[in-house]
């Protein structure tokens, strides 16, 4: 995912520069760029295998089921463990058939369902079939992606994921440790927000040059494996959120102008947590929704024959081989965190790291305080698949 991770950093570096907090899926937009790149041929194929980081269809296709593996959670809100929700979908101007090997794939492969609509003379109703089935898939958190102006009269196709994600924290908050407290913006002001509190419980978490890195895991889950998994045990999934604390109150955007984001951050090194027990933790409770459009910033990390007018490359998808070409990528996201847990949706139709070396001497009594801008992370611990990453400018 190091190219959808590149594109959260672009985002939230450019929400610093507007002063504002935001959140993207990167799982997300990978699944949709994983199911353009089976429909792609030539040039364009290329370079969405290269941004992508993969060497053919075969392994862009073993990844994109190892990752529906990872997120093969319960549905039940009644079970233990995170639910989850993770589909896509296609609509295709009923003028058009889809490519067989390409239905197949979408179908076998990507577990998507494909719907014919009249995008000519029906804009209307398509637009509220698109936004009903994203109502549904994330659990009402998503009302509406699209508007009547989303869809152009040149639209054939629309490809769209939704990620949704319930966890209940491994260490709840109690509502009567809520308090109302400071929290200091970029710009130097302070705002009255309220904070959940614990005191005196061990969490993974790490003190480095630049920045605090707490781990606040969810309560997790066993899945029976599917036929791709390696082994024939059942395979526990762990997720966490990680909360990344600037030292300084305005340090935020020096710590994304140089933070690596990647799968391996936490293996490799560069971010060594250690078990301890901190004396109180406190974060703000908050509720962000971004709404984003990718074309620009895909383009600035070098994919650019997808948005081309005049690309013929995308014959995979549909039979005949009039131009086909990619309009725009919207993404919509929303992440909710509360003293329960987190609910979370995301939806889409050499930089040097620092932090490496860890601060010799503990101190005896750690506070972890996040009362002024932090990026947040959510990642699921075995694979290193991120699923979420924003950033929190202002919890109000």
């Amino acid at each position: 995912m190091d190219f959808t991770t590149q594109i959260a950093k672009i985002l939230i570096k450019d929400g610093l520069i507007n002063n504002r907090s935001v959140v993207c899926s990167p799982a997300s937009i990978d699944a949709v760029l994983r199911i353009l790149a089976v429909g792609a041929k030539n040039s364009t194929l290329e370079e969405l295998l290269r941004s992508l980081g993969h060497a053919n269809l075969e392994e862009l296709n073993t990844a994109a089921r190892e990752l529906a593996g990872v997120l093969k959670g319960s549905e039940d809100e009644d079970r233990d463990g995170p639910v989850i929700s993770y589909v896509n979908a296609l609509w295709l101007d009923q003028r058009f058939s889809l490519d067989n090997l390409f239905h197949k794939v979408l179908r076998d492969v990507h577990n998507a369902e494909a719907r014919a609509v009249d995008f000519k003379n029906q804009a209307d109703e398509v637009v509220k079939e698109v936004n009903s089935w994203a109502k549904e898939q994330t659990k009402g958190l998503i009302k509406q992606v699209l508007t009547r102006e989303s869809i152009g009269n040149d639209t054939v196709l629309l490809l769209a994921n939704a990620l949704y994600f319930k966890g209940t924290w491994e260490h709840k908050f109690y509502k009567k440790n809520t308090k109302v407290d400071e929290f200091n913006l970029l710009n130097g002001d302070k705002i009255q927000v309220p904070f959940m509190n614990q005191s005196y419980k061990h969490f993974n978490y790490g003190m480095f040059e630049e920045c605090q890195v707490l781990k606040m895991p969810y309560r997790s889950a066993t899945y029976v494996p599917q036929k791709w998994d390696r082994g024939s045990r059942h395979i526990t999934t762990e997720f966490s959120m990680y909360i990344f604390l600037p030292n300084d109150i305005n340090g935020l955007p020096n710590l994304m102008e140089n933070i690596k984001i990647d799968q391996n951050m936490f293996n490799d090194g560069r971010f060594k947590l250690d078990r301890v027990k901190l004396k109180r933790i406190s974060i703000p409770i908050f509720n962000l929704v971004s709404d984003l459009r990718l074309k620009g910033t895909m383009k600035q990390l070098g994919l650019t024959l997808p948005f081309e007018a005049m690309n013929k490359d995308f014959s995979g998808i549909i039979d005949g081989s009039d131009p086909l070409y990619v309009n725009d990528v919207v993404h919509r996201c929303r992440v909710e965190t509360n003293e329960h847990g987190t609910e979370a949706v995301g939806y889409s139709a050499y930089d040097v790291a620092y932090g490496c070396t860890p601060i010799v001497e503990e101190p005896p009594k750690i506070i972890f305080l996040a009362d002024h801008p932090f990026m947040f992370m959510i990642r699921e611990d075995f694979s290193g698949a991120i699923l979420f990453i924003g950033s929190m400018l202002n919890p109000k």
